[in-house]
């Protein structure tokens, strides 16, 4: 992948700022970079956002929130950026927020955030799950329901995650 910032001072000093800026991408071997914003996938914009999030901020931050950064991935993709997020953890604390089975198998806390109605008012609950409703959550996230090739799924996913940190 290639990377670039491009910063042009503008004519006259505007609302906005004196300087405009550009991002140039290209994520394919041989190709030309281009705007990031005429060209990015939403796959790719989130994995370019946890780049720089997780490069920009190695020394500073203690604490990093990855709200779903996962937007756009799936299958191995979504493997890889969950084992870099976990690098991320060895350093720090991570927060993250997704709706993928492969990262959310990857926590070592997970948290199940629920919000409901009740007399028009909208409830939020968050439960930390143990190890028995963890499997169930993560089979629900992987294929919308729990039947025994999910929970199998799921465990296996957890003990992949399990062998990735060890």
């Amino acid at each position: 992948a290639q990377f670039e910032i491009i910063v042009n001072s503008a004519e006259k000093l505007t609302k906005n700022g004196g300087d405009t800026a550009d991002i140039l991408f290209c994520a394919n071997f041989g190709e030309e970079k281009q705007s990031l914003s005429k060209i990015i996938s939403g796959g790719e914009l989130s994995r370019v956002a946890l780049a720089i999030k997780t490069n920009s901020a190695w020394k500073s931050a203690s604490t990093m929130v990855f709200d779903e950064i996962d937007t756009g991935l799936g299958g191995v993709t979504a493997k890889i950026v969950a084992e870099a997020i976990k690098k991320v953890a060895k350093g720090r604390q991570v927060l993250c927020i997704t709706h993928l089975a492969q990262i959310a198998s990857m926590a070592d806390v997970h948290l199940q955030i629920k919000k409901t109605e009740i007399e028009g008012r909208t409830i939020t609950e968050v439960q930390k799950l143990d190890v028995s409703a963890r499997i169930k959550e993560i089979a629900r996230m992987a294929s919308g329901e729990e039947s025994f090739v999910s929970i199998k799924n799921a465990s296996e996913m957890i003990s992949s995650a399990k062998r990735f940190k060890s």
